[in-house]
C-alpha cells in the first residue's frame, strides 16, 4: 500500500509539472509575408507575459478573405487571432464570427484616443461595437523621383514643351503632363544618360482586388460617392465615375505594357528599381525606398499629395485609404482574453517599432507614430523622416474612406473587373461602369437593401463627423 501511495504521489507530481509547463497554443492567420514578422519577433514575450505560444499561418494576400470566411462559416475553430482587412470586418462581425472586445478594452486600455479617427472609428468598429484593434494604417501617397524633377536639363525641356515649370503634379491634368514627359524608350536620354531599357512616366495597381482605389483617387477628387444615401442607387457610373475612368485610360498609356497584372510587389519594384518616374502607393514604399537593401533610388524619392481637381482656385485632394489591417479575435477562439492580450500588445506596446522599420509593410496609424521621426532610422536623417511622415499625414487628413459594408469585397472586385475591361479596351468607360452598377444592385439586394442603407447612412454620418466626407 505504501509503495502504491508513493507511485500515486509521483504521478500527481509529474502531471502537475506537465501542467505548469503547458502553454496555450493560439493560431494566428494573416496575409503571408513581412506583416506577420512581429508575431515571430515577440514570440518569447507572448510566452513569458501571457503563457501563450502562437502558430502563425500565412495566406496569399488575394486569398485571405476566402480562406478566413470558409473556416468561419464552417465554425471549425481553426483560428484564434485573425488579421482582417477592414472591408471584411463588417461582414464578419454582422455574422457573429468575431468576438466583441468592448469588455476587454475596459480592462486593458487599447489607447484608441491615440489612433487617427479614420482607422479607429471605421476600421475597428461595427454597429457601435469594438471588434478589432488597429495594426496597419494605410492611405495612398504620391512618390516621385525628386532628382529628375530637379534636373536642369529636364526642367528646361519640360517648360519648352508644356509652357510651365516642371513640378510635383498637384492636379490630374499636371499628372498626365508629367507622366507623358518622362515616358522614354530605351536609347533615349534621361537626365543626360542614355537609357538601357524603357522608362515609364507612371504605373498603377492593376489586379482586380485593389484597382478600384487607383481609379477611386480620381473619382473621389471629382466629388464621386459610392451610393446615393437616400435611394441606395449606385453612384459609381455617375458623371464623376465616367470622367475618372477616362482620365485613368489616359494614364494607362504612360505605364508598363503589363501593368494590368501588377499587384503591390510589382508596383513597388518598378519604382524602386528605377524604371518609373512616379507611382501612387501605400506608405511603406517610402520606408522601403530609403533602405539600400530594397531600393536603387535611395535619397532620390519625394512624397506628396495624391493629385486632385482644381475648383474655385483650390485643389480638392482625396487620397483613398484602401486595405489597412486590423487584429480581431475569432468568436470561436480557445481563450478570447489571452488572444486579446496578444493583439493589445502588438497594437499598443510594440506598434512604434513595427511601423518604423522597413522590414514590415506596416504603416503609422497613431498620432504618436507621426510625432517621432527619429524612430524611422532607415532614412538618412531625421529631417528626411519628418518630410516622409508629413507627406503621409497630409494624405490621411484628406483621406477618402474605403467602404466597409458587408459585401464590400464583392463590390470592389466586381468594379475592379469592369475597370480592367475598360482599360484593356474591351468596353467603353460608360459601358463598364453601367455594368458594374448593375452588379452592385444585385449585391445590394442580396445583402438586404434596407439593412445596407441603414449601415451606409451610419458610415457616411461618421465620415462627415470625422471630416472625411
Amino acid at each position: 500500500m505504501k509503495k502504491f501511495l508513493v507511485l500515486l504521489l509521483a504521478l500527481v507530481f509529474l502531471l502537475s509539472c506537465a501542467s505548469l509547463a503547458y502553454s496555450l497554443k493560439l493560431v494566428v492567420v494573416g496575409d503571408a509575408g513581412h506583416n506577420l514578422k512581429p508575431f515571430d519577433w515577440y514570440a518569447q514575450d507572448f510566452k513569458e507575459k501571457f503563457d501563450v505560444e502562437l502558430e502563425v499561418i500565412g495566406v496569399p494576400f488575394g486569398e485571405l478573405y476566402e480562406k478566413e470566411k470558409m473556416e468561419l462559416i464552417a465554425a471549425t475553430g481553426a483560428y484564434d487571432i485573425m488579421i482582417v482587412y477592414p472591408k471584411f470586418l463588417a461582414e464578419f462581425a454582422a455574422n457573429g464570427w468575431l468576438y466583441p472586445l468592448d469588455e476587454f478594452a475596459q480592462k486593458l486600455d487599447p489607447k484608441l484616443d491615440d489612433v487617427t479617427p479614420g482607422y479607429r472609428d471605421f476600421y475597428c468598429k461595427y454597429s457601435g461595437k469594438l471588434y478589432a484593434l488597429p495594426y496597419d494604417g494605410d492611405v495612398l501617397n504620391l512618390y516621385y523621383r525628386k532628382d529628375l524633377l530637379e534636373n536642369e536639363e529636364e526642367k528646361a525641356a519640360f517648360k519648352a514643351k508644356y509652357g510651365y515649370d516642371l513640378k510635383v503634379p498637384e492636379t490630374w491634368d499636371e499628372f498626365l503632363d508629367v507622366a507623358e514627359f518622362f515616358t522614354r524608350k530605351a536609347g533615349e536620354k534621361l537626365a543626360g544618360q542614355v537609357l538601357e531599357r524603357d522608362f515609364y512616366g507612371t504605373a498603377y495597381y492593376g489586379q482586380k482586388d485593389q484597382i478600384f482605389a487607383w481609379w477611386g483617387n480620381i473619382f473621389a477628387s471629382l466629388g464621386g460617392v459610392y451610393f446615393d444615401e437616400e435611394t441606395m442607387e449606385p453612384a459609381i457610373n455617375s458623371e464623376a465615375g465616367v470622367k475618372a475612368l477616362e482620365i485613368f485610360k489616359q494614364i494607362h498609356q504612360y505605364c508598363p505594357p503589363d501593368v494590368l497584372s501588377y499587384g503591390y510587389e510589382e508596383l513597388k519594384d518598378v519604382f524602386l528599381e528605377g524604371d518609373c518616374f512616379m507611382v501612387i502607393q501605400w506608405p511603406c514604399v517610402g520606408k522601403k525606398g530609403a533602405d539600400p537593401n530594397q531600393s536603387k533610388i535611395v535619397g532620390k524619392i519625394g512624397v506628396s499629395h495624391v493629385p486632385g481637381v482644381k475648383k474655385d482656385g483650390e485643389v480638392y485632394y482625396r487620397a483613398l485609404m484602401p486595405c489597412g489591417r486590423v487584429l480581431a479575435v475569432a468568436a470561436e477562439a480557445k481563450d478570447p482574453w489571452k488572444a486579446y492580450q496578444v493583439i493589445h500588445y502588438l497594437s499598443v506596446e510594440t506598434s512604434m517599432d513595427d511601423v518604423s522599420t522597413a522590414e514590415t509593410g506596416l504603416d503609422p496609424y497613431r498620432y504618436s507614430h507621426f510625432a517621432h521621426p527619429e524612430e524611422y532610422e532607415m532614412f538618412a536623417n531625421v529631417e528626411d523622416a519628418r518630410i516622409y511622415l508629413e507627406g503621409v499625414q497630409k494624405n490621411m487628413e484628406k483621406g477618402y474612406p474605403e467602404m466597409v459594408l458587408p459585401g464590400t469585397v464583392e463590390y470592389e472586385e466586381t468594379l475592379g473587373v469592369e475597370l480592367t475591361r475598360a482599360l484593356a479596351g474591351e468596353k467603353t468607360p460608360e459601358q463598364a461602369l453601367n455594368d458594374a452598377a448593375a452588379a452592385w444592385r444585385d449585391i445590394l439586394n442580396r445583402f438586404g437593401k434596407e439593412q445596407q442603407k441603414k449601415l451606409y447612412q451610419e458610415l457616411v454620418a461618421g465620415w462627415r463627423a470625422a471630416g472625411l466626407w
